[in-house]
């Protein structure tokens, strides 16, 4: 019990919690009970999704609250990639958040949503004519990721005889000391304009100068899962120092400055995280005196995506066996990294609870179903020996977790749901194996006789 308390005192207060002795297979659902998570898969199957949406909100608040201690005019803009169902997105929204999108769908989805254009940030480093065109046309804010990306825009804005309003993406070379993949803001990175031969000043020149082009903002992203301050006020020092020379040279005065998004969560018991008010903190001693200096303060821009969610979303699947080898010992489980992708892909821990069981504890692999030795979901785990059909919950899966999911080995994808106070709501249907199959196309002569 003085465990759950404590983890719910992190989850819900934003504060570290170091245990001496961390029980690794004690419940730490938030505030779920064990016989609750087994009454949801009875009731809508298994594997299944469940969000805490009231963690959510929490969540929020407290990134919102924490820059709005230090700044006048803030924007937190959802990353839409994280999660991107239309119940998760439409809480934000009521909450306050815009929405950060990499494609034309998810600008569609936030539309759909009532979300404004100006409202909507377009972040994709590839646009296709399609995309800018819906951007354009609906006034959503377009960061810009290179020289032909700028040319792209201008000609679509031209062409439609409508102004764009946008921002450049700015590559700050700053190590964020993450995974290689999440890795976004250094100098290798497929993403963004490099300062080196003032690449980037060239391109707001371009577009200052341009009659379609409408420079509102300076966008910097560096990674994700990130869970140290220092390289988010690093990456400030830098975006001053850049902005500074905007204001001086081609007297561009920003009406924002986007600081991204990347902000991590404990995905280990008793993991120490940098908080949103650790970065905005020292954010903030970067950034007031300089624009306390150049005169202006735009508004501050942030796009988080795992922070809000990630904590909040449990993957709960069925045990199908154990199996014990002279080697290694397996828990066999109805989902797989086709439903939950990071184990394999990251080489991402999640914690692994088996429910309403705690005796002869012992170190497992916990195996998903598909076809591949790389679909192990957990490590040398203790966990106490499940029997089949027994309930398993793997924690921290709200973000990247169904929205990265496929029907590989032809699976269907689980069901969805968002727990508000005492009421649990079905957010998306199971997937069939009639939606696998809708839109294949066999030719006369290979049909079925």
């Amino acid at each position: 019990m003085l465990l759950s308390i404590m983890v719910l005192a992190f989850m819900f207060g934003g504060e570290s919690v170091t245990m001496d002795k961390p029980d690794p297979y004690h419940d730490a659902t938030g505030r779920f009970s064990h016989d609750q998570l087994v009454s949801l898969v009875r009731e809508h199957g298994s594997p299944l999704y469940v969000y805490d949406g009231d963690l959510i909100n929490k969540k929020y608040d407290l990134f919102y609250g924490a820059y709005k201690k230090h700044f006048d005019d803030v924007q937190v803009l959802y990353a839409v990639k994280a999660n991107t169902n239309m119940a998760i997105m439409s809480l934000l929204k009521q909450r306050g958040a815009g929405a950060e999108c990499i494609s034309g769908g998810e600008i569609t989805t936030a539309l759909k949503l009532g979300y404004e254009g100006k409202q909507i940030l377009f972040t994709s480093s590839a646009k296709t004519t399609a995309e800018l065109e819906l951007a354009i046309s609906q006034g959503v804010v377009i960061n810009l990721d290179s020289m032909e990306d700028l040319a792209h825009a201008g000609e679509v804005a031209a062409r439609l005889q409508k102004k764009a309003h946008i921002s450049f993406r700015i590559n700050p070379d700053v190590d964020p000391h993450t995974h290689k993949h999440i890795a976004t803001g250094h100098k290798f990175s497929k993403f963004g304009i490099l300062l080196e031969d003032d690449q980037i000043m060239h391109a707001y020149k371009l577009a200052h100068e341009h009659p379609w082009l409408e420079v509102w903002g300076l966008h910097s992203h560096i990674g994700s899962q990130i869970t140290d301050w220092t390289p988010f006020q690093q990456n400030a020092r830098v975006l001053v120092h850049f902005i500074a020379r905007l204001k001086d040279e081609l007297g561009i005065q920003l009406k924002f400055i986007d600081l991204g998004g990347g902000l991590g969560i404990p995905y280990h018991d008793g993991q120490k995280t940098a908080s949103p008010e650790d970065v905005a903190q020292n954010v903030a001693e970067v950034l007031r005196p300089a624009f306390e200096k150049l005169g202006y303060m735009p508004s501050i821009w942030l796009e988080p995506g795992r922070f809000l969610v990630g904590d909040s979303g449990i993957l709960l699947a069925t045990v199908i066996s154990v199996k014990d080898t002279p080697y290694t010992d397996f828990i066999n489980v109805d989902t797989g990294f086709n439903h939950l992708v990071r184990p394999i892909l990251y080489e991402a821990y999640h914690r692994i609870r088996v429910l309403n069981r705690k005796d002869d504890i012992r170190l497992f692999d916990v195996a998903g179903n598909i076809c591949e030795t790389g679909d192990i979901l957990g490590h040398n785990r203790l966990l106490p020996t499940p029997k089949a059909g027994d309930m398993i919950a793997i924690l921290d899966a709200g973000a990247y977790g169904y929205t990265m999911a496929s029907m590989y080995n032809s699976f269907a994808l689980p069901a969805e749901i968002l727990v508000r106070g005492d009421q649990a709501t079905l957010i998306r249907e199971r997937k069939t194996l009639d939606d696998l199959l809708e839109g294949q196309i066999i030719p006369a002569d290979l049909a079925p006789q």
